[in-house]
């Protein structure tokens, strides 16, 4: 629904869009800006209050944010979509537009990773991001409007052509000039252009005697500008190439302009989107300079439904008159809910209209999507309609008095209210006899009770005040006056009626005091009493209501003062879980640095070993690994002291937490009974069952070993099995091995290398099967390799004999499948021959 564009006019609408104009810095949002009018829809009109906010917001984040260089691009992207050419200068209103665009969608959706930009968010994905187009563009045309060579490889080619060809030409004419046999004929040794042609100033005299083309002469006729025939062939093919360039850079723009033309709508649209965003930042920074907040919205009631007590629908606290300059005293404003009806009484002084020229107004601000210069927890309504009959608007062609005028203007309102409308009514019944103007002011009122409409009246007619007072939905309310200045202090008392003030005002005006008395005497005792009551009133709720103000004020910094040590804390709790995830990871770094230096070391032994294995092929000789491999041994046991150091650690660190997942339990299960050396157990953890060896030592960790492995354990990850230990001697199987090593990575737990360092001691490089039956080679042979794999031993060699070789094809035939063998040979000389096989460990 359309708002009563009188109504606009009546109570200065156009005048807040005129300072919001101020605030737009794009032709298109300027324009949108000129349509701008309340809204009658409560969505839309929230919408456009929240998107306000998040303009704040942004603009508080990035105040630099702004339209940029966009141009109002869309009569131009219509010439192109019917495949007319654009000029150059529009190719670059088109560049600098899609530009600023593609910036501004990158700052909005950059600002709203939180989700605070949800409605710009909205308008930013309208604005059209066509880099392809862009670069185009930019690749043609220069920035001051020139087509560039880079725009096609015909226009690069002709205008080579045009430099080669206009150096050959004045080449030619220089030679002309500086010759000797010229200088006579010529009038200067220049060379300067006519209609477009290159030509040499002539004596008029000489004309004769050089042979050309007359192009031009001077005003007195002594030269004539002469265009030899001996440059004509390169004026001509100057000339050309000239008209060949137009031609391509015409045709070049023409082909630009149908790629423009091919995304015209998007290019339509991303200009209706930089309007919105323009229109919605004015209003953001108009919002700011005034010092506004975002009021609430109320719906109107349905029929029968009555509001809870002292609420109301519109409540303006301490607002401002938008569009007086300086200081401003502020007015708390408040309809609906006890009343629908507010009688502001009083004498003509100007503070009456002020406040129903606040009130109204802002209503309207409001419901166009701007915020207000009230103070927080301020609420509107979104009026269907909003109708105001304000000052002497009388019509002097049609002579009609001010009282006509009102009535004529109060008639066509009164047609059209209903319970989604506001009345403003300034001066009800003005402009005629008292008696008669009040009793017709008061017969409107209840017309516009009766239609449940919401209204604000002014009136003078003090036979109001009584009628207010007694009447239900009809509240008093009153401007205040300074007697001493003379002047309206423009405070709202809402709940008083206004005082006249005429005596006051007379006297201090100097009127006689013997005639003030004398009128003093005229006056009912009873009115004077009411007058001295209304003093008093007004002067507790001056008291009641700075006592209330400075109460608001200090909930407020309470609450700023909360919200503070509320950040204040969250960041306290940032810091500390970054600290927590800055030890954590610097524990993890330590960690993995030391399990390489741990792999680093294995692998040079694992080398070493290697390079024994080769030395002793080639030498065919034994002699010397006994002693190479005792020297080997000493560095494995190195080699295992920083591997026990490590597990330690992480067994430290998986102690600590099993502990806190313990104190995180709100029932932890006890251990019951003391574990003791030779218990059976379960490691929880790595879901491996073993017996216990000893412990605890002095941090309480004991040591387990199960299958050919020992372990360091908090008793937090042990279990006390029934019965006797299962015995340790069988090692596990690859497959129960793997399944340990996984497990042992998720917990954090880590394999004692001690065991591995022991069993290098007591693993042989050598297995000799020779007599061995067949069904004894799969599990003899497969707890060797486990053993020698453990022993980070690179090989080994089985000593099956040669025989029959049949012991030889069942050992080989084995190490085809099993995963711990990679390759295998048989020996070389010096190393047995076919009666041994060499079997090359997986790494």
């Amino acid at each position: 629904m359309t708002m009563n564009e009188r109504t606009l006019r009546v109570l200065e609408f156009h005048k807040v869009l005129e300072r919001l104009a101020r605030y737009t810095s794009f032709s298109a949002g300027r324009a949108l800006l000129e349509t701008l009018r309340p809204s009658t829809d409560s969505a839309e009109v929230q919408v456009r209050l929240d998107t306000t906010a998040e303009a704040r917001i942004l603009l508080e984040k990035r105040p630099e944010t702004t339209i940029g260089g966009a141009r109002d691009i869309r009569d131009n992207v219509r010439i192109a979509a019917i495949g007319r050419a654009l000029d150059p200068s529009a190719f670059l209103e088109i560049r600098a537009t899609l530009e600023s665009s593609r910036i501004l969608r990158h700052s909005i959706m950059k600002s709203n990773q939180d989700g605070s930009l949800y409605y710009l968010s909205q308008i930013a994905a309208r604005l059209a991001d066509l880099p392809l187009l862009e670069g185009e563009i930019e690749q043609t045309i220069s920035s001051d409007g020139t087509v560039l060579d880079s725009a096609s490889p015909a226009l690069r080619r002709i205008r080579e052509q045009i430099r080669i060809t206009h150096g050959r030409l004045l080449d030619k004419l220089n030679s002309i000039i500086s010759s000797s046999s010229y200088q006579t004929l010529l009038q200067e040794s220049i060379i300067t252009l006519r209609n477009g042609r290159y030509v040499v100033p002539v004596k008029a005299e000489f004309k004769g005697q050089l042979r050309g083309i007359i192009h031009d002469q001077s005003a007195s006729g002594q030269t004539v500008y002469m265009e030899p025939l001996a440059t004509l062939d390169l004026n001509n093919q100057w000339k050309q190439l000239q008209l060949d360039e137009k031609d391509e850079i015409e045709r070049v723009l023409r082909e630009l302009a149908a790629k423009v033309g091919r995304h015209v709508s998007e290019l339509l649209q991303m200009v209706e989107a930089l309007a919105e965003l323009d229109l919605t930042f004015a209003k953001a920074r108009y919002a700011a300079d005034l010092r506004a907040t975002q009021p609430k919205l109320a719906t109107i009631p349905l029929p029968g439904v009555v509001l809870p007590e002292g609420t109301h629908l519109l409540n303006f606290i301490r607002a401002r008159h938008p569009l007086i300059s300086g200081k401003v005293v502020p007015i708390d404003f408040y309809l609906g809910g006890d009343f629908r009806v507010l009688v502001i009484t009083g004498p003509n002084t100007g503070g009456k209209t002020v406040s129903l020229k606040t009130a109204a107004l802002l209503t309207l601000m409001a419901m166009a999507g701007l915020h207000l210069p009230v103070e927080e927890g301020s609420q509107t309504v979104v009026f269907q309609k909003i109708f105001a009959d304000i000052g002497d608007e009388q019509s002097i062609e049609q002579s009609l008095s001010t009282f006509s005028s009102h009535i004529n203007n109060i008639i066509g309102i009164l047609g059209e209210i209903d319970r989604n409308t506001l009345v403003i009514l300034d001066e009800l019944g003005a402009g005629t006899d008292p008696t008669e103007g009040a009793a017709l002011a008061r017969s409107l009122i209840e017309h516009i009770l009766q239609r449940e409409a919401h209204a604000a009246i002014t009136t003078h007619y003090s036979e109001l005040k009584s009628y207010a007072y007694l009447t239900p939905g009809v509240q008093n309310a009153s401007v205040r006056f300074d007697v001493e200045t003379l002047s309206p202090t423009y405070i709202l008392d809402i709940g008083l009626p206004g005082r006249s003030n005429a005596l006051a005002i007379a006297s201090r005006l100097g009127l006689p005091a013997s005639i003030i008395e004398q009128a003093r005497t005229y006056v009912s005792s009873d009115d004077v009493q009411v007058d001295a009551l209304i003093s008093k009133i007004q002067s507790e709720r001056d008291e009641a209501g700075q006592a209330r103000y400075e109460a608001m004020k200090l909930k407020a910094e309470i609450e700023r003062q909360r919200d503070e040590l509320n950040r204040q804390l969250r960041h306290i709790e940032d810091e500390k879980r970054k600290a927590a995830a800055a030890a954590r990871e610097e524990a993890r770094l330590e960690f993995e640095q030391d399990l390489i230096a741990m792999r680093e070391e294995s692998r040079a032994v694992r080398q070493r070993l290697v390079d024994i294995d080769q030395a002793v092929r080639a030498a065919g000789e034994k002699t010397e690994i006994a002693a190479e491999l005792e020297k080997q041994r000493k560095a494995l046991a190195e080699a295992e002291k920083l591997a026990l150091e490590l597990q330690r650690r992480a067994q430290r660190r998986a102690r600590e937490k099993a502990q806190a997942k313990t104190r995180a339990e709100s029932e932890p299960e006890p251990f019951i009974g003391e574990l003791k050396p030779g218990d059976r157990v379960q490691i929880i953890s790595l879901q491996q069952e073993g017996v216990l060896l000893a412990g605890p030592d002095t941090e309480g960790i004991y040591e387990v070993q199960f299958g050919s492995f020992k372990v360091k354990i908090s008793s937090l990850d042990l279990k006390r099995l029934p019965g006797k230990p299962r015995s340790s001697d069988k090692p596990l199987t690859l497959r129960e091995r793997a399944d340990l090593d996984g497990a042992a990575e998720k917990s954090g737990i880590r394999v004692n290398a001690r065991s591995r360092a022991e069993l290098s001691e007591t693993v042989s490089l050598e297995l000799d099967m020779r007599g061995w039956r067949a069904e004894e080679v799969a599990a003899a042979l497969d707890r060797y390799l486990n053993d020698a794999y453990l022993s980070n031993m690179p090989f080994v060699r089985l000593v099956h004999g040669k025989g029959t070789g049949a012991l030889r094809q069942v050992v080989r035939t084995y190490l085809k499948s099993h995963p711990l063998v990679k390759s295998f040979r048989s020996g070389e000389n010096g190393e047995g021959g076919d009666g041994v096989t060499v079997a090359t460990l997986a790494t």
